[in-house]
């Protein structure tokens, strides 16, 4: 079976991949940097684009372990505001997330984008831009990008993910429904770009 480290500390990330992973049918042990001893790794994202910000997370443990590194970043996009290369970042907008907890940065990243939607009359169309990376230990590397369409409102459909907050906001374009509601084929759905990156990414 193939291995590879996920480069994330992310505990949500790694759950998100690992059931994509399983929708794409694609048999990988996934490991994290914990598994490695290497969780106190956090590089600073100081690309200016999110193949450059990818690219940063995996070389950060390149040479640390023998196996592919997978790692990721994604972008936000809104019509009239441009692409946010660290949604994030931007969104806490310029406080020190170290110094917030889980619950204080996901009402910082809630409220943001709230605002956002209402400048826009309180929906907006937006777009999730992700891009990959797969290092191998060789130090070749492929990549691959993947889109998902949404509509961002000022609205919370549900109780949001207090690390991945902004879900609770916006509706896929692909189901028509609030992401937060969506059912486990209706998720597939959704996710489906990211599942068809990954089996690039992973299989080319």
């Amino acid at each position: 079976m193939q291995k590879i480290l996920f480069a994330t500390n992310n505990q949500a990330k790694v759950e998100r991949i690992r059931n994509l992973l399983k929708w794409a049918g694609m048999e990988i042990e996934t490991h994290t940097p914990q598994d490695f001893g290497l969780e106190n790794i956090d590089p600073e994202e100081t690309g200016k684009t999110l193949a450059e910000n990818a690219e940063i997370k995996a070389r950060a443990y390149f040479g640390k372990v023998d196996i592919p590194i997978l790692a990721y970043d994604a972008g936000f996009w809104v019509e009239g505001e441009d692409l946010v290369q660290t949604p994030k970042r931007s969104g806490l907008a310029g406080q020190d997330e170290k110094a917030l907890t889980e619950e204080q940065a996901a009402e910082a990243l809630l409220n943001f984008w709230k605002n956002i939607a209402k400048k826009h009359g309180g929906r907006v169309n937006a777009a999730w831009m992700e891009e990959f990376i797969l290092l191998e230990p060789d130090g070749e590397k492929r990549t691959a990008q993947s889109k998902r369409e949404v509509i961002l409102t000022d609205r919370e459909f549900g109780n949001p993910h207090i690390q991945m907050p902004v879900r609770a906001l916006y509706i896929s374009k692909t189901t028509n429904k609030p992401a937060v509601q969506h059912t486990e084929e209706e998720e597939f759905l959704e996710l489906k770009p990211i599942i068809d990156a990954l089996i690039k990414v992973l299989k080319e």
